[in-house]
């Protein structure tokens, strides 16, 4: 489809490459060939007069005029995504649409699998695609690639509707074979015993646990670290390691292992989840109804 001569399909294009800043990446993100990629740059700079990337070192950086473009392209592309290629009405009976999901192994394990597991039987045709927080879930959002952002409060955008989804609380967690705790956890042997925790992706992103604890000036003793919670229990089983998790996960995890829950010698924070969706998206019928499931299983917690 072309307006004023512009094939509006090299908007998406242009979207991301602005986004990547590399030719190659910007290919790899739209499953097209990297020359695929290069003839629509070369397309984009004829028409707009302008080269929009040029090379700085062995990076590439973005012309005052691909600076400027940014907003309006993700907004003309979230608005085509929220208005035409989104059904107005939405039948689970029928519908066999993809709904792509941000969410924590945590929020998954303790909420989101169940909710889904009642979605799909309203909705059997229905698909979803879970993937984990990033530094730049923020921007999926924005850019339409994610229907449904579950994070804490404190990482939710002030430029998207959002809405509480529940309260946890942190906790200590031990194997129940222990031999130094016997009675309860002091602040003594919080210090003295090795901990384990948890880290995220690419960049090792903290836990909300562990930028806790470093807000705090708290200074453990850090036996190991491992890439999601759910490699928390078997590295503690066995040991006299401890670890910090939240409550609702430490229990899930306590049922099928040896885990007592104990409670931190230190104050920390209350742990706030929420829901967070495009502001475009407010009148999406599908999106209404994946929210109804989540709250509804939340309700519960």
């Amino acid at each position: 489809m072309r307006f004023e001569r512009l094939d509006l399909n090299l908007l998406v294009a242009l979207d991301s490459l602005i986004e990547e800043k590399s030719v190659t990446a910007a290919a790899d993100a739209q499953h097209l060939t990297q020359s695929a990629m290069s003839a629509a740059l070369n397309r984009l700079r004829e028409y707009f007069q302008d080269s929009l990337l040029v090379p700085a070192g062995r990076k590439m950086i973005l012309t005052p005029k691909a600076e400027e473009l940014a907003g309006p392209v993700r907004e003309v592309l979230m608005l085509i995504r929220s208005t035409v290629a989104t059904p107005l009405h939405f039948d689970p009976q029928t519908s066999d649409r993809r709904f792509y999901v941000v969410s924590s192994d945590y929020v998954y394990a303790v909420l989101l699998a169940e909710a889904l597991k009642c979605a799909s039987r309203e909705a059997p045709k229905v698909t979803f695609d879970i993937s984990s927080p990033d530094q730049v879930a923020i921007e999926r959002l924005e850019h339409g690639n994610v229907d449904l952002l579950i994070t804490l409060n404190d990482y939710l955008s002030p430029k998207h509707p959002s809405e509480p989804l529940f309260d946890d609380e942190l906790i200590c967690v031990c194997w129940t074979g222990n031999t130094e705790i016997v009675d309860r956890l002091d602040e003594s042997l919080f210090f003295k015993l090795g901990h384990v925790v948890a880290h995220f992706g690419p960049q090792r992103l903290p836990a909300f646990s562990e930028a806790s604890y470093e807000a705090k000036g708290v200074v453990r003793r850090i036996e190991m670290r491992v890439p999601f919670f759910s490699a928390i229990p078997d590295a503690i089983v066995g040991t006299n390691r401890i670890a910090t998790l939240n409550r609702l996960h430490a229990e899930y995890f306590a049922r099928t292992s040896a885990l007592r829950l104990l409670p931190i010698p230190i104050a920390m924070p209350v742990v706030q989840e929420g829901l967070q969706w495009h502001s475009m998206r407010n009148s999406d019928q599908g999106l209404r109804w994946l929210i109804a499931h989540v709250k509804s299983q939340a309700i519960g917690l």
